[in-house]
């Protein structure tokens, strides 16, 4: 899926390159090649899986904004899903506005969505029936993230995925900047983020790169990463379909990871509106999504890069700077630094704070770093 942020047209721009992909692969045709250029085409290259797409928010997409009402990506657990006009009311969600007669745009096609998927969150196997067996969800990011492989720690599958795509983007492919997210374990019910309706939830996060902006390099990275997560999952068909008894692709995991794989994982959160942990700026009382201070200088672009106690974090308004308090520990790992996404009050305001770890590819579950 791409447009879950209206305003990300990197994954739209990939979605709409997959359905011309199908259209040239339907037609028996090639797409027009610059000599030193390799266009992979995914039905093509991995005929075992069966791959449709999704533009998550469409009317987001048309007016170029992250979204229209609310954010998406806050929209898919199952308390969210059976929200009604009245139980938003009573319940007195930020995002739901009380002069509405109707629930926000991104509520009700966050419930299209889920019904897309066979047997939903709602329903009383709790999406463990649903027809996609994974949901990728193609996001952008402002901040110097690089490529970001997210998924939820205890899925196996996701966590090998994860592990091979970090391998070929690194070794193969040639980038440096590739990191793996490790979501804290949560039942499936309680997840909020759009590729939760499938049976396996990845996101692929690139950056940096401007909102409503193509940049060529970006959509070659998020590409890169796509194609290394269907290549493991094309192969662990044909190694299953062909009861394959030699090396497989977990082998080749087991010899480039024999430790664990590399990854971080959000802090806990310690705010009570907080999904995860976040060093959250204070902002204007007359705007909720402007804030009060902006992100010192020294941290723009230094994601996964320390801030101790001390040292500056913020710049008020009157040029006075804010250090780091400590409130998350002495030395913290920052993700998102000034995400643009994060300046508005349904997203999440603030600087994401993440742990270095590892974990065991084969369960999927932290282990000791």
């Amino acid at each position: 899926s791409g447009g879950t942020h209206g305003n990300e047209y990197t994954g739209i721009w990939c979605i709409k390159a997959i359905e011309k992909q199908r259209e040239l692969f339907n037609a028996n045709a090639e797409a027009t090649n610059a000599p030193d250029t390799k266009v992979i085409n995914v039905f093509k290259e991995y005929p075992s899986l069966s791959i449709d797409t999704l533009l998550a928010n469409p009317k987001a997409y048309m007016a170029n904004r992250r979204f229209i009402d609310t954010d998406m990506n806050r929209e898919f657990s199952i308390k969210k899903l059976q929200h009604t006009t009245e139980t938003c009311s009573e319940e007195n969600d930020a995002s739901c506005d009380s002069s509405q007669t109707s629930l926000p745009y991104e509520s009700m096609r966050a419930k299209e969505i889920e019904s897309m998927f066979g047997t939903p969150k709602t329903g009383s196997t709790g999406g463990d029936d649903a027809n996609s067996d994974i949901v990728i969800d193609l996001h952008t990011t402002t901040a110097n993230m690089g490529i970001t492989l997210i998924f939820t720690e205890g899925d196996a599958l996701m966590s090998a995925a994860a592990a091979y795509a970090l391998h070929k983007c690194k070794t193969e492919y040639g980038y440096e900047n590739v990191h793996i997210l490790l979501l804290p374990k949560t039942e499936k019910n309680d997840r909020t983020h759009l590729p939760s309706v499938g049976k396996h939830d990845f996101t692929i996060e690139v950056g940096p790169t401007p909102q409503g902006v193509i940049r060529h390099d970006i959509v070659e990275q998020t590409e890169a990463a796509l194609h290394s997560l269907l290549e493991f999952l094309h192969l662990s068909n044909v190694e299953l379909e062909n009861k394959t008894t030699g090396a497989t692709v977990l082998d080749r995991l087991r010899s480039a990871f024999p430790n664990g794989v590399p990854c971080y994982q959000s802090a806990p959160a310690v705010g009570a509106k907080e999904l995860h942990g976040k060093i959250q700026w204070p902002t204007l009382d007359d705007n909720p999504n402007f804030p009060a201070a902006m992100v010192h200088k020294s941290l723009q672009d230094r994601d996964y890069q320390p801030l101790r106690t001390g040292d500056p974090l913020f710049v008020g308004l009157d040029g006075a700077v804010i250090p780091y308090d400590g409130s998350y520990g002495d030395e913290v790992l920052l993700m998102f630094v000034n995400e643009g996404g994060y300046y508005y009050s349904s997203s999440g305001t603030g600087i994401g704070v993440a742990v270095l770890s590892r974990y065991d590819f084969e369960t999927g579950n932290n282990v000791e770093a």
